[in-house]
């Protein structure tokens, strides 16, 4: 029989939680918002004076001219590679940050479903994950 000491059980205290309560999911695409403004930087410096720090409307900014660029074949491919990645980058934060998957869905791949040619691409480059968000887009 193994003997115990009572007291150390009661002594101890529950680690408290460290759990954001805001829904903002700015600091979490920190390295996301430099890709897309180190890639961009005409894009990000206007659509930044015209929305300020709001990111959901950045993207959804994004996802328009992502997919106008490829409907009026405006921008050189890797320009328009670039741009896909950044939303790859954006689907793999999602899988952890609800959030983010809200405002990649109702923002950059809404615009992109809406055109033909900015769809077949998107489901050519996208991840698997990006994939799946647009497909459910299409139901």
């Amino acid at each position: 029989m193994v003997l115990r000491n009572p007291w150390r059980c009661g002594k101890t205290e529950m680690k408290k939680q460290m759990a954001s309560n805001d829904n903002d999911p700015g600091p979490r695409l920190g390295k996301v918002n430099e890709y897309l403004e180190r890639n961009f930087p005409d894009f990000f410096a206007e659509a930044r004076f015209h929305v300020g720090d709001d990111d959901y409307f950045l993207y959804s900014r994004f996802g328009q001219y992502l997919a106008r660029s490829i409907e009026q074949r405006r921008a050189p491919r890797s320009k328009i590679y670039r741009g896909f990645t950044v939303l790859n980058k954006m689907a793999r934060m999602s899988r952890k940050d609800p959030a983010v998957r809200r405002m990649l869905v109702s923002g950059p791949l809404e615009h992109l479903i809406d055109a033909p040619k900015a769809r077949a691409l998107a489901m050519k480059r996208l991840s698997p994950v990006a994939q799946g968000y647009l497909e459910s887009l299409c139901e």
